[in-house]
């Protein structure tokens, strides 16, 4: 009982530090909020943990097979650039034109679940980070190779990725709504960190090769 403990703490805490970045993900729970959507915030958040949680799954059984990912990465990272750049655009054009602070994003006409299906499926992070934490958790002893551990760890990332989705949630609540006035600011920052995590993932498409095992402590683009 005290490795599985153990096991849920590990996960949770990597799970959760690795959603903080602003990213497509939490900065989409926090305009659901932001727009008094509160439903829609939910059901978004439960389809993107959903999907996390079965890519999770994957990541448990590719381990010991990501060279086999290594063109499935690629493709990620090429879909992941380009919607990131959309996004940036949007961002950056409203800075430009001084319009009011919104983190609206493409597709948001579809339902608050295909949305979350749709984002948390093209974000190209989730695989590779896994994979490398799921190799450096098993070489800690931390993971075990039986259905109990894996089962723990699913449970505990889709808790840890919630309690992060709810930080953001409270910040579209509570503290967008004082910081609203400073709408050309915001959307500024938003354009920026946009940009920026797109020309790193078109970077790492192009120009980087993956590495046998991949680990990291942020998953940006969520």
């Amino acid at each position: 009982m005290k490795q599985h403990i153990r096991l849920i703490a590990w996960a949770m805490i990597i799970s959760f530090a690795g959603s903080l970045p602003l990213g497509t993900l939490n900065l989409t729970v926090a305009n659901f909020s932001f727009s008094d959507d509160l439903p829609g915030a939910a059901a978004f958040s439960v389809a993107a943990i959903f999907v996390e949680m079965l890519l999770v799954r994957i990541a448990l059984m590719a381990v010991q097979q990501l060279e086999k990912l290594k063109r499935l990465v690629l493709y990620f990272n090429l879909i992941a650039g380009g919607i990131l750049l959309l996004l940036a655009f949007n961002s950056l054009m409203a800075a430009w034109q001084k319009l009011e602070f919104s983190a609206e994003l493409p597709f948001t006409d579809l339902h608050p679940l295909v949305l979350g299906l749709l984002l948390s499926v093209i974000n190209p992070l989730h695989v590779p980070f896994w994979i490398g934490w799921t190799a450096v958790l098993k070489s800690k002893h931390v993971l075990d190779d039986n259905n109990a551990s894996h089962n723990f760890y699913v449970l505990a990332i889709g808790l840890g990725t919630a309690m992060a989705f709810g930080l953001y949630a409270l910040a579209g609540r509570f503290l967008i709504d004082h910081l609203v006035q400073q709408h050309v600011l915001l959307n500024w920052i938003v354009g920026i960190t946009l940009l920026v995590t797109a020309l790193v993932q078109l970077y790492k498409a192009f120009f980087v090769q993956p590495a046998p095992v991949l680990t990291g402590t942020s998953r940006i683009n969520e």
